[in-house]
């Protein structure tokens, strides 16, 4: 029978190296570039649609570090039992 085949798509940032294995450096350069503008431009005008940056709010504060960080560390759980697992839940 036949072994299933792996899934292309981005699971997290650890796969990025494959995504971008087949650029050359231009390429990369103009992605990363403009990566960083759009990030750059999303944090510089962002605020003016959310309040909660201007608010101290340390459980928003919290909860923001911990979520991601309790969503990556169940992901390589699930991946630890199951190896074919990619990530989405």
């Amino acid at each position: 029978s036949e072994t299933p085949k792996e899934s292309q798509s981005l699971v997290g940032f650890e796969d990025l190296g494959d995504a971008l294995a087949g650029d050359n450096d231009y390429t990369f350069l103009i992605k990363l570039f403009a990566g960083c503008a759009i990030a750059s431009y999303a944090i510089k005008y962002g605020a003016t649609f959310f309040s909660f940056p201007y608010e101290a709010n340390v459980y928003l504060g919290l909860s923001v570090i911990i979520v991601p960080s309790l969503l990556n560390a169940f992901k390589w759980y699930k991946r630890s039992q199951d190896p074919t697992f990619e990530g989405w839940f």
